[in-house]
């Protein structure tokens, strides 16, 4: 059985192409010898987790990556009897043993989620690791997907949520004091996990065949050495700080390798340290010119074109033909430049950006946009999949939904054919014109102040006519 290749807006996932096999040449052997045959590693389907289905800077899991998690079961149907093991990627960017922990910890999450270990969870919720800190918030987003709903109570945000952890508690006959302690959260992330992957895994099904309480062989964290793309050196000098950072997404990445059935990590002998263990236990594994291969350069490079971005020969040997790691479709990032009025407290202000066929679909709150000037907001959306046309709605409180605009195809807005290089950028361009463009809502109360419009910058008069939008950009 083969798995197609599948992109999806946070992963991909596919089997590998075949491999010939080499004739087994073997002499006769006296009664007190044998002829000993030992077979490469050999990986035979792959599955990759973007970093969009990750919280920021988190080794938390969210919600949307049950859709690639679906892709993942079929796989492991596919292919039983095939180890699998899990390897954790960061970018390029911050220091190297900083960053072999972190993605160790985004290993190890999604190990947790698999084999439905609450305990895993519970390890990397009570032990912070620099801006991956769990908290009240994660916990908030799981009974929301959970659909544990506070209902109509009064009061503030810390009311409501816990009143959906009593809710919760009182539904899984646990004591309901509306504090997420250990036993809670215990039960939820169990929950949790039933939604992601329904399926268990056993962890004799991993090629450490869960041996190692650490993890040796069926996790591990590979940090920035093998970055999938490195930017030039003009523009990593040239860049922002946000604009580097959502370049190197598509080096934050998750990818599980399934091996030959009967394949093993020997023990210690298998060559990648520890998740929680240093950058240096890799060292001997790196190639002679680790060095030369991460280092910017004059044009930008990407494993799949040029296959010179890993450090690690023996990742690049498993992985130099895997489709997660030389396939991908063009993702891109938006920038989307809103003028809003000052949100009115109690406002659940949030934009949900979605594409046509609903295949991308993300909601970022107003405290998530960064600020420009005194009421300008800028929305970055990331992993922004190209080919398709995209609208943009406004929730500016309970119950109103306001459409920006419509039917936008990000990547073919003012093509350029310039260099890879170039960013992805949407900007809103101002317009002036009588009446002013204006989006109304059918909340007559939504605004104290008649003249202070909520209003996307362009030639938009009626919230269901974006025929006028004027838009400017580049298209990477």
């Amino acid at each position: 059985m083969i798995f197609p290749s599948q992109q999806f807006t946070g992963g991909y996932a596919s089997s590998h192409p075949p491999t010939d096999q080499l004739p087994i040449m073997a002499a006769p052997a006296t009664k007190n010898e044998k002829n000993v045959i030992r077979q490469s590693l050999l990986a035979v389907a792959c599955w990759r987790l973007n970093d969009l289905r990750f919280d920021f800077d988190s080794s938390f899991v969210m919600p949307a990556a049950q859709e690639e998690m679906i892709a993942l079961r079929k796989i492991c149907d596919l292919y039983p009897g095939s180890p699998l093991s899990i390897f954790g990627h960061a970018d390029p960017v911050g220091k190297e043993d900083y960053n072999k922990v972190l993605s160790g910890r985004r290993a190890e999450a999604i190990y947790a989620v698999l084999i439905h270990d609450p305990a895993r969870w519970e390890q990397l919720y009570a032990n912070d690791h620099g801006g991956d800190e769990w908290g009240l918030k994660h916990v908030q987003i799981i009974l929301e997907k959970l659909e544990f709903d506070p209902g109509n109570t009064a009061g503030d945000a810390t009311k409501k949520s816990k009143a959906a952890i009593e809710t919760f508690q009182l539904a899984n006959e646990l004591h309901d004091d509306g504090d997420a302690g250990p036993k809670t959260r215990a039960k939820l992330f169990q929950k949790y996990f039933e939604f992601l992957f329904p399926r268990k895994l056993e962890k004799s099904e991993f090629l450490g065949q869960g041996l190692d309480p650490l993890g040796k062989g069926d996790f591990q964290g590979c940090g920035e050495l093998n970055p999938a793309m490195i930017l030039s050196a003009e523009e990593a000098n040239k860049l922002s700080d946000t604009e580097r950072n959502l370049e190197n997404g598509v080096n934050r990445r998750v990818l599980i390798l399934f091996f030959r059935p009967g394949t093993v990590a020997n023990g210690d002998q298998w060559p990648c340290p520890r998740a929680s263990e240093s950058a240096a236990g890799c060292t001997k594994r790196l190639w002679s010119d680790a060095d030369t291969r991460r280092l910017k350069g004059g044009t930008r490079r990407t494993f799949a074109d040029t296959e010179d971005t890993f450090a690690c020969r023996f990742y690049h040997r498993l992985t130099e033909s895997s489709p997660c790691e030389v396939s991908a479709a063009k993702l891109m990032f938006v920038e989307i430049f809103l003028d809003l009025p000052d949100t009115a407290e109690g406002m659940d202000d949030k934009f949900q950006l979605v594409s046509g066929d609903g295949e991308y679909d993300r909601t970022l709150m107003r405290e998530n946009a960064a600020a420009r000037e005194a009421t300008q907001f800028v929305l970055i959306f990331s992993n922004v999949i190209s080919g398709q046309n995209y609208a943009l709605y406004h929730y500016p409180s309970p119950g109103v939904k306001v459409e920006i605009f419509a039917n936008v195809p990000f990547d073919s807005i003012n093509q350029t054919g310039g260099a890879e290089s170039e960013l992805q950028l949407i900007k809103a361009v101002t317009y002036e014109r009588e009446p002013p463009p204006v989006l109304y809502s059918n909340d007559p109360d939504l605004y104290d102040d008649p003249d202070d419009h909520f209003h996307f910058d362009g030639v938009i008069g009626d919230p269901h006519d974006t025929g006028g939008a004027l838009l400017e950009g580049v298209a990477r």
